[in-house]
């Protein structure tokens, strides 16, 4: 057993969790024919096979369901593994230490009214924990439904089936909510999607969805994991879970519950007014190469997909469709969801086209209604696409039957059937809306070939830029490690930031401090004119939101007003050094490249475009530390306002290879400067050519 930081008590092993999993011998504690949960739970743990090893357990030792009741587990006379505990809360205390002296490793507690319900449910809930640990128990919940494990046909579930169908899949699904569990299970049911093992996991006061997903991540009939979680309590350990999963070469799905905001104002900067609390997550999720999803029919129809078509090669995705609205529909959804679609070689369009000059053949390729009375036009256009090397994967959109057994789509589908199993690319065959696809279905498409299947355009679209992102997503380069630097924890003037970049290989614009305004003067012959003029406090962080800002100053008497004018708007502070004096700068592009200290995530480092837009545009893009110049690469290219470094109106394109190398070295002084930073932020970096030059600094510490 191993302490967790994350939950109280005492973690189990993912052995013991693999273990518990498979149990053989189950009590269903509080068994009654009087009681709805037992009921559904009785039916449930029969259903999958096993109801000679199902004890039923009543303290009055009444018969429930047909069956002969024990007054305890103890009286069963024989070891159990698991207890169902369908008790109130009240009773659990009791119940936790019959199941123990009857041999139970676990116990499943539905009972509700624990951390849910505030600071007394809480204390309730520590108190459970307490007595588990004391037992040598597993607990799952309170406030859990539990387990089914379809492969090891085995279940200590109380609530309906998630599945009402028993046969195993491959697809393991963790759920923080039970009720969730059986919604996604019941949509799964309808689609013909088939999980492992279905786990609820509640209050997780005990164990949490890492801890079932790191002991399901090593179960080798399991080849793809999907998540609902609401929160992620121990950052460490999903980093390992998420980097096990990716050595076993097995995708997680997640649905991250909680988009919106959570923090106002994570800190001071803005650096965190980007790193809002959800584009963390996302920047680490993606990192990580888990697929975050937004809905929980995207959840099951994304690990499907995964599932049944693994890795695909490099490229993009190709579309053959039998009717042209559903291209543009397509065509639609590809560039709202940001799924890459094929541009079709020169020997693929001779292909579709038969060589006609005049025809057009793009993608999404509108077959069009002429595949209805030759199947075979569709077939061909499939295997051309598939052959098309910027092509990764193929949608096939057509008509799925609806049970009815028309020869005409049966034959079409034979034809479709069999391009797909021929062609080089996977393909996935899509239905234009979306409908069920039931178990006979699923049993003649499976059979013909013609499998995978999404019903919906949308879902088929999503589903594919998600399987052809993460198949392209591989572990970056390991970073090496920084040696910490000595920096005292105190509040750094503009000019001290600026220095402390300089000094780790980050270019800064000339500056100068001024107590006077005969200073400010000298400071700006010295430079050249024309200057800026900037209020010099460790403890402003934004000069213009105070007017502690003058631009463009061109002679002395304008340096002469504006150092006036400066002072007298922060003349009720004692803490002002005088100004800071510095060349204006024209022309270029502006960023803002900084690091905050996310409270669970570590380190995060945010580029974005910068200046006077930082707040207006909110164009960023996020990554945890540390990172490689592929991340930063990669950061660059997610900006909207991208096309900004290539030279807009005549200007010079920026050395991007220069710009990565100067992100990497803020990244990597943030890392130097430990666990005490808060932020550290470049607001602007500007980018003129081969130019990059940091012109305002800001550094804050916890």
């Amino acid at each position: 057993m191993e302490g967790d930081p994350g939950q109280r008590g005492m973690r189990p092993s993912r052995e013991t969790l693999a273990d518990v999993l498979r149990a053989r011998k189950v009590a269903l504690v509080g068994a009654s024919d009087n009681s709805r949960w037992s009921h559904v739970s009785h039916a449930t743990a029969t259903r999958y096979g096993f109801p000679d090893e199902l004890f039923l357990v009543n303290r009055r030792g009444e018969p429930a369901h047909g069956r002969k009741t024990a007054t305890s587990c103890r009286e069963i006379g024989e070891p159990i593994d698991v207890g169902l505990l369908l008790v109130k809360g009240e009773s659990l205390p009791d119940a936790f230490r019959d199941a123990a002296a009857a041999g139970a490793s676990s116990v499943v507690a539905l009972a509700s009214g624990f951390s849910e319900t505030g600071a007394a449910g809480a204390r309730a809930q520590d108190a459970l924990v307490e007595l588990a640990d004391e037992l040598g128990l597993t607990l799952f919940g309170p406030n859990c439904l539990g387990f089914v494990n379809y492969v090891d046909r085995t279940a200590a579930w109380a609530a309906p089936p998630p599945v009402p169908r028993a046969e195993p899949g491959a697809i393991a699904l963790v759920s923080q909510s039970g009720a969730i569990a059986i919604q996604l299970g019941r949509f799964a049911a309808k689609q013909s999607i088939r999980f492992s093992h279905v786990v609820s996991t509640g209050n997780e006061a005990m164990i949490g969805a890492v801890d079932v997903a790191e002991a399901l991540v090593e179960d080798e009939r399991v080849r793809c994991l999907a998540l609902f979680v609401e929160s992620i309590a121990d950052v460490g350990r999903f980093d390992a879970f998420a980097a096990r999963a990716a050595e076993l070469e097995k995708p997680i799905v997640m649905l991250k519950a909680g988009r919106s905001p959570l923090t106002a104002d994570l800190i001071a900067s803005h650096t965190g007014s980007l790193a809002g609390d959800d584009r963390v997550i996302d920047a680490a999720l993606r990192q990580a190469g888990i697929v975050r999803v937004d809905s929980l029919e995207q959840l099951v129809v994304t690990a499907g997909l995964f599932t049944a078509v693994g890795r695909v090669g490099p490229g993009k995705l190709g579309v053959v469709s039998i009717s042209g609205g559903a291209c543009d529909i397509a065509a639609d959804a590809a560039a709202a969801l940001g799924t890459p679609l094929a541009t079709f070689s020169d020997d693929t369009v001779r292909r579709l086209t038969g060589g006609a000059v005049e025809r057009t053949a793009r993608n999404p390729f509108d077959v069009t209604g002429a595949a209805v009375r030759g199947a075979e036009l569709m077939g061909d256009a499939v295997e051309a696409v598939a052959a098309d090397p910027d092509v990764a994967l193929v949608a096939v959109v057509d008509v799925l039957p609806d049970g009815d057994t028309v020869a005409e789509p049966s034959a079409r589908l034979e034809v479709l059937a069999g391009a797909m199993r021929v062609a080089r690319a996977p393909c996935v065959l899509v239905h234009q809306v979306t409908q069920d696809v039931p178990a006979d279905l699923a049993a003649r498409l499976t059979g013909m070939g013609a499998a995978p299947w999404i019903a919906g355009i949308d879902r088929a679209v999503t589903a594919a830029g998600h399987l052809i992102r993460r198949s392209a997503w591989g572990p970056r380069p390991e970073t090496r490690v920084e040696t910490p630097l000595e920096v005292e924890p105190r509040p750094l003037s503009e000019l001290e930031t600026l220095a402390l970049l300089e000094a780790n290989g980050i270019p800064t614009i000339e500056t100068r401090l001024a107590a006077t305004a005969d200073e400010a003067v000298a400071a700006a012959r010295a430079i050249g004119y024309p200057v800026v003029v900037k209020v010099a406090c460790a403890a402003i962080l934004h000069k213009s939101d105070v007017g502690g800002v003058a631009l463009d100053l061109r002679d002395d008497d304008a340096v002469r007003a504006s150092f006036g004018r400066v002072i007298e708007r922060v003349a009720d502070r004692s803490d002002i050094d005088g100004v800071v004096v510095a060349p204006m700068r024209r022309g270029g592009v502006e960023l803002i490249v900084g690091v905050v200290n996310d409270a669970a995530w570590g380190p995060v480092l945010a580029v974005g475009l910068g200046g006077i837009w930082v707040e207006v545009l909110g164009d960023s893009a996020l990554r945890r530390l540390p990172v490689s110049r592929i991340d930063v690469e990669e950061m660059l290219s997610e900006l909207r306002g991208r096309a900004l470094l290539d030279g807009v109106r005549g200007g010079a394109p920026a050395d991007v290879s220069r710009l990565t190398d100067v992100v990497v070295d803020v990244a990597r002084l943030a890392l130097r400067l430990g666990p005490r930073l808060e932020s550290i932020e470049i607001n602007p970096l500007r980018v003129d050519g081969a130019v990059v030059e940091a012109l305002d600094g800001a550094l804050t510490w916890r």
